[in-house]
């Protein structure tokens, strides 16, 4: 285990009692923790951003205050140690070494939960503070209500992002104990699921979906390769090997082309940051290609 990470029983939150201590653990003060909780739904905003994929999506962002403190909670949850098939967010783990996982697998199934961040509701999360973290009542509602906003993780939070790991603790490790009894590898990259084995059943596959629905949570994007190149979290997996889709390398060619032709500076700056972009996911992805092992 990492000298930086320590178990959940270790958590600064597990059994926590007071507001006050709660307070000092995220070095702030208990007013600002009532106000958080109590009048949090009002230190947001919402508006769209528009997908690379085309049409629209909307976020929901905490103000700087609430999210310097949603940051402090992400921080101390980040810090317990993960499981080995949680890729995101880990530090040190990424979409490159999530993939790799899968390699030398003849059959995978991915998943893709829908609405993640707006499915997992208030009451998940204190169910998680309240029954995992052993917090008391008081500690559990606070928490809870700082995490959320309209009763669901927000789309635009730093905390959502594990936070919505740690409120379906209990789905990730039921689905993990059955892809452990069947030989298969299992891999959580927030809203993607991979599963892969030499041979992944239907049967299994379906239970592991029930367990989903049972959450509250829905899939969509289902997509399953067998003796065949697959995509992972926007990797290739061919086999033992791991390259970039063909329409990155088309993406790279482009950016180099609009580069060349580039009618001022500030092109230029656009161009070239969207070239050194695409060559470093393209150099990251030929590293781990290179290891015989990812983690």
């Amino acid at each position: 285990m990492s000298p930086s990470r320590y178990p959940l029983h270790q958590s600064p939150f597990y059994k926590l009692t007071t507001r006050k201590r709660l307070a000092t653990i995220l070095g702030t003060d208990t007013a600002t923790i009532k106000r958080l909780a109590n009048d949090g739904d009002g230190f947001y905003r919402e508006f769209d951003v528009t997908k690379k994929s085309g049409g629209k999506r909307g976020v929901e962002e905490p103000s700087a205050g609430l999210k310097d403190i949603q940051s402090r909670i992400a921080g101390k949850l980040s810090r317990i140690a993960p499981p080995d098939y949680l890729f995101c967010p880990v530090k040190g783990r990424c979409y490159v070494s999530n993939a790799s996982q899968h390699r030398g697998n003849r059959v995978v199934r991915c998943l893709d939960v829908r609405r993640y961040f707006p499915s997992t509701s208030f009451e998940r999360v204190l169910w998680f503070f309240r029954s995992v973290m052993l917090c008391s009542e008081d500690v559990a509602w606070h928490l809870a209500k700082i995490a959320t906003y309209k009763g669901h993780l927000p789309t635009g939070s730093p905390l959502s992002p594990i936070m919505a790991y740690y409120a379906h603790y209990d789905v990730w490790e039921a689905i993990s104990a059955i892809c452990k009894e069947h030989g298969y590898t299992l891999t959580v990259y927030i809203d993607d699921v991979t599963i892969s084995g030499h041979n992944v059943s239907a049967a299994v596959v379906w239970s592991i979906k029930k367990a989903i629905h049972r959450a509250g949570l829905r899939y969509h994007k289902e997509k399953a390769y067998i003796d065949r190149p697959s995509e992972i979290t926007g990797v290739i997996v061919d086999g033992d090997k791991l390259t970039v889709p063909n329409r990155q390398l088309q993406k790279l060619n482009r950016a180099r082309r609009d580069l060349k032709t580039a009618a001022n500076a500030d092109d230029r700056k656009t161009h070239r940051n969207k070239v050194m972009g695409l060559s470093s996911q393209i150099v990251q992805v030929q590293k781990i290609a290179r290891s015989p092992s990812a983690t």
